[in-house]
């Protein structure tokens, strides 16, 4: 038997030991066995998609994979999922462990639920190299977010081609920071530099405060105006993890200096506008992401005794909650949704191009600037459970709450309606139901959340891999569209399922 035969043989023989979507065998029996799913994809990724490319061997994971042959795109990139660009991709070999950290949390809960401790050492092992090799000699900034990547092949930090030209080493904090905790206790001398290499080299001016997300990664070039709230509150929990550990001026006062800047920059209807470039143009979803970020780095800045610093971030929390809900919200509605966007001087929804239709967060078809009605309940979820017994917090229930109620009605688009469904889009909903269910307790959410596992399974998975489709009308593995995210959310009904239950932390990473 060749090679290339061996190779074909030993993947079917994955394909046909872990799905297509299992079922229980017990009293479950109509119900797919979603452990088995999430195992089975998981254990693939580890197998075939840990470094084994170029001179050197990192505990890195791909984030790109053809599902057929498990392997990297052998001649040309895959047509990327609508709403994909090109500079936000990995290349063929990239590794991108900023929006793969749901990945991570899946391995660390499927060690806890098998009892074998290899899951959890990868994910630990891959994010450990993640640090010690991307990490920027110039700026100390990490190799990740929406336009970097850990190349693979090549051995180096790289970016994404345009048209046909190299990106610019750009780094951009896509996603939050989830395992800064695991890392400080491994690599605490370098999670320092980072933060540090926040303010020095992505701070634009020390004094005001003034930012872009960009900054570049290989030498001191930050930019100024495009302040986004959403990374804002990224580097507020960066700095206010490095305080409590620390105690190091300089980080409470960048932290003082950002969220100053914020506060002058609301407006009497206390709403942010979404930069300092675009005027009278809100990203609501955003702004309550920071209000989360503030809330959370106020507490650790409290128990460091630093009070005056804690009020100032509450101060901008309540500010975002005031705007934020006085908005005209109505997820419950089937032609309107959350205001994701709006006219920051009047709170009226409109798209991100400018007044014109649009605002309103969607049910399905998420692409690059558009929120889903699930991203933005689960914002309103975790935001309640921040707020407790207060009027903020019963009113952020109620929008979550309604959000779950319309998707108790809704299920995914099949094929035939041509909308290209993001994988992270249905675990977002599933998640949403279960968080209602739990809430609640009412049965109809977690009817829900597992009819639309059952839905997600069906969509993203067939008999030709065990790893699930980057999108509805894709057919490779693509770690930006989520598909780790839905493992989790898979997990989550798992664990539902099981007497007595055990919780799978709703992920708050996608935003």
């Amino acid at each position: 038997m060749n090679r290339q035969c061996f190779k074909l043989f030993a993947i079917a023989s994955v394909i046909l030991s872990v799905g297509p979507p299992c079922l229980a065998g017990d009293e479950k029996a109509h119900k797919t066995d979603l452990l088995a799913v999430v195992r089975g994809a998981v254990d693939v990724l580890i197998e075939h998609g840990t470094d084994r490319w170029g001179d050197e061997r990192t505990a890195m994971i791909i984030s790109i994979l053809d599902r057929g042959l498990l392997v990297p795109p052998s001649e040309k990139m895959p047509r990327a999922p609508a709403g994909v660009r090109g500079g936000d991709r990995t290349n063929a070999f990239g590794s991108n462990a900023n929006v793969q950290q749901n990945l991570y949390q899946a391995m660390f809960l499927l060690s806890e639920i098998t009892g074998e401790p290899r899951y959890r050492e990868a994910a630990a092992a891959a994010l450990v190299d993640f640090v010690r090799k991307t990490q920027s000699p110039a700026t100390d900034l990490l190799g990740w977010g929406e336009h970097l990547f850990y190349d693979l092949n090549r051995d180096e930090v790289a970016t994404a081609s345009v048209g046909g030209e190299p990106h610019p080493p750009i780094h951009e904090m896509k996603k939050k920071f989830l395992f800064w905790d695991l890392l400080w206790e491994r690599e605490p001398e370098r999670l320092e530099k980072f933060a540090r290499g926040l303010w020095e080299h992505q701070i634009s001016d020390q004094q005001t405060g003034d930012f872009s997300r960009h900054a570049r990664w290989e030498k001191h070039a930050p930019g100024r105006g495009y302040d986004f709230t959403k990374e804002g509150g990224y580097m507020i929990d960066v700095w206010s993890r490095t305080f409590a550990a620390t105690g190091d001026p300089p980080f409470r006062t960048a932290t003082a200096v950002l969220a100053g800047r914020y506060l002058g920059k609301m407006n009497s209807r206390h709403l942010l506008d979404y930069d300092s470039v675009r005027k009278n143009y809100c990203n609501n979803g955003h702004n309550v992401t920071l209000a989360m970020e503030c809330h959370q780095a106020s507490a650790r800045f409290g128990k460091a005794g630093d009070g005056e610093t804690a009020r100032l971030l509450d101060k901008l929390a309540a500010e975002i909650d005031r705007g934020f809900l006085a908005c005209r919200h109505a997820p419950g509605e089937p032609d309107q949704g959350f205001i994701a966007t709006c006219l920051t001087d009047s709170g009226d929804p409109c798209d991100r191009e400018g007044p014109g239709p649009g605002g309103y967060s969607v049910l399905w078809g998420m692409g690059y600037g558009k929120q889903t009605t699930a991203m933005v309940a689960l914002h309103c979820y975790h935001r309640s459970r921040q707020l407790g017994e207060t009027p903020q917090g019963a009113a952020y229930r109620d929008l979550f709450l309604a959000a779950a109620d319309r998707y108790c009605e809704t299920s995914l688009p099949d094929k035939s309606e041509k909308i290209d469904v993001w994988a992270v889009e249905p675990a977002l909903a599933i998640f949403l139901e279960v968080a209602a269910y739990r809430a609640t307790g009412e049965t109809k959410y977690f009817e829900a959340a597992e009819r639309l596992a059952e839905e997600a399974v069906q969509a993203f998975f067939d008999r030709t891999s065990p790893l699930p489709k980057a999108s509805l009308l894709s057919s490779h593995y693509e770690a930006m569209c989520g598909p780790d995210t839905l493992l989790l959310a898979l997990l989550a009904v798992h664990g539902q399922r099981q007497e007595p239950p055990w919780q799978v932390p709703i992920t708050d990473l996608e935003r």
